[in-house]
């Protein structure tokens, strides 16, 4: 007998197949906690039968137990199954001709026992949205900024140089650059998937783009970045490009690639604005562990970039925090290479937890000239190493939000990704984290 769930999906996936008529596979989609995005991939026809008769899908042995170097965390247990939860309003045609692709949540089993979601990175997010809507009728809005470069491996030589080279800085002559045309190719393609995209101009001082995304609910905005990502990946390695965001692709190069975050509360009143950047500001040095996951995210450390302290300031862009008017702040220090489910749910519960404590705002507004002489508070992490040892004094906090068996394995595959990639050379590590991100 078909459930109310799998009468949504199979109407979802039937009128798909009248849109796209060509569509032959579904991927079925997660990002792991090294950011990775990871899927199944199966013919349209058995996702549909797996539907009607009310299957769960399975997910790959080690859906979140593989670093970014794809090495298995050793502590991992060969016992039990990961199981994929499609959300069905998520479902997308894709860049490559004959796909779609759906993100998925993560339940967990093990025989013996009920299942649980306790590490889903989605899951996360819903749970800490529920919390702010049960305790203080909180929502939120959130868009993204993506900052990417082109790149080619020339015929001498596998490492990637950069392609794109027109005038950033919202330059006219940049969009002169041959990559251009790429970039708008593509933009096509994503308004004709409904993403929402408010602008696309030339950044950094020579070849670097940046797409603003509109504005959705938490998960949904996530959601849409991930088929951004991908679209760009897909649409440029066509024509033998490489589309990056990571976030320094080029050591001897300036330009650095972030993923400003936009975050607006809905509704909004001083008190709790103040509580909630306070709590957000007071755990900022262990946040980083999530937002700037990879040693390389530190090299962004900076004023005009991730900043280096923590501060905030009116319309200031040297601080990692960046009001734009009541209860509506832009977040700096965030790169692609954070898995942005946990990311988020991290902030979210951060800020939350300031609401909680009704904590005091006690930075001052770095963005007003009389504040400018002011100190702009503790450094920034300098390390990955160093955040995560602020994540791991701030675990009985967050864990209150997000669950201490998230924060703890967090913690163990990050450290097992540094142990991994410090025995890489450095020029490798670099050109992994392009070819991924």
């Amino acid at each position: 007998m078909a459930t109310q769930s799998s009468t949504h999906a199979t109407q979802v996936l039937h009128r798909l197949r009248q849109d796209h008529p060509d569509i032959s596979f579904i991927r079925l989609q997660w990002q792991d906690y090294s950011g990775v995005l990871r899927a199944r991939v199966l013919v349209i026809e058995y996702v549909i039968s797996l539907v009607a008769e009310g299957k769960q899908f399975k997910a790959s042995p080690y859906a979140i137990e593989c670093g970014v170097d794809n090495y298995v965390l050793p502590t991992t247990s060969h016992n039990g199954m990961h199981w994929l939860v499609p959300d069905w309003s998520s479902l997308r045609a894709t860049a490559s001709p004959g796909n779609a692709a759906v993100m998925c949540a993560l339940n967990y089993t093990i025989p013996g026992s009920p299942a649980h979601d306790h590490l889903c990175p989605r899951q996360a997010l819903l749970r800490v949205l529920r919390q702010a809507q049960e305790a203080w009728k909180l929502d939120f809005l959130v868009g993204f900024e993506v900052e990417f470069v082109v790149m080619k491996s020339s015929t001498s030589s596998t490492t990637p140089h950069r392609q794109s080279a027109g005038l950033g800085h919202y330059a006219v002559s940049g969009l002169r650059d041959p990559c251009y045309q790429y970039v708008e190719q593509c933009m096509h393609k994503l308004r004709d998937r409904g993403v929402i995209v408010h602008a696309l101009h030339t950044e950094g001082i020579r070849g670097q783009y940046e797409i603003v995304l509109g504005p959705l609910p938490p998960v949904q905005a996530v959601d849409q970045l991930i088929l951004v990502h991908h679209h760009l990946k897909d649409t440029f390695s066509r024509h033998d490009y490489k589309v990056t965001m990571s976030p320094k692709p080029i050591s001897s190069d300036p330009l650095a690639n972030g993923q400003h975050m936009h975050l607006s509360l809905q509704p909004t009143c001083p008190s709790q604005e103040e509580s909630f950047l306070a709590g957000i500001l007071k755990r900022l040095p262990s946040l980083c562990s999530f937002c700037l996951p990879q040693e390389i995210s530190y090299e962004r450390l900076g004023p005009y970039f991730a900043g280096d302290a923590v501060c905030w300031g009116t319309e200031s862009r040297l601080v990692p925090i960046r009001k734009i008017k009541p209860g509506h702040w832009e977040l700096r220090c965030i790169d692609v290479t954070a898995n942005m489910y946990i990311t988020l749910a991290a902030i979210l519960s951060a800020g939350l937890l300031g609401l909680a404590g009704k904590e005091p705002l006690t930075w001052p507004d770095v963005g007003d000239p009389k504040h400018e002489a002011q100190s702009r508070g503790e450094p920034l992490p300098q390390s990955l190493d160093d955040s995560l040892a602020a994540l791991a004094a701030d675990a009985d906090c967050l864990a209150t939000m997000i669950g201490r068996p998230m924060i703890d394995h967090y913690i163990d595959m990050k450290r097992f990704e540094i142990s991994r990639l410090k025995e890489m050379d450095t020029q490798a590590v670099r050109e992994l984290l392009i070819e991924i991100f």
